[in-house]
């Protein structure tokens, strides 16, 4: 195993039994890092992910909206954007209509799981170029 694989190996461990809350949000590389932010308040709020999705070996920007009233928190934030890049890191050179519907999907599921908060896919559009869900 090489020097870089174990020390993605132990860091992957360690955001394990530290739940995450301070590893930052990028693969081993870096390559697909997305970062999340509350924007507005009240019935128009969002919470917008900026990040990346690989195509045919080329990083494509993709963005990610929920529409959602409720304001995340800073440990929120951090664990829906994991979320997305765990999803990018898999998903490399799949159809960008799957890499997007996943990205989505994993939104809906980490809002569930992890925040008690129930969405329906049609609050939350994830985008690369063109191509949305």
């Amino acid at each position: 195993m090489s020097k870089l694989a174990r020390m993605a190996a132990v860091t992957a461990v360690a955001a394990v039994l530290t739940g995450g809350a301070f590893m930052p949000s990028a693969s081993a590389n870096g390559s697909h890092s997305y970062t999340c932010s509350n924007q507005g308040g009240g019935p128009n709020h969002t919470v917008n992910c900026i990040g990346t999705v690989t195509v045919n070996n080329v990083l494509n920007n993709t963005t990610v909206v929920v529409k959602d009233i409720n304001v995340l928190n800073g440990t929120q934030l951090n664990t829906l954007q994991n979320a997305l890049v765990n999803v990018s890191n898999n998903d490399v050179n799949a159809p960008v209509s799957v890499q997007i519907g996943d990205l989505q999907t994993a939104v809906i599921t980490t809002y569930l799981q992890k925040f008690s908060i129930t969405l329906l896919p049609v609050n939350v559009s994830v985008c690369d170029g063109s191509i949305c869900v």
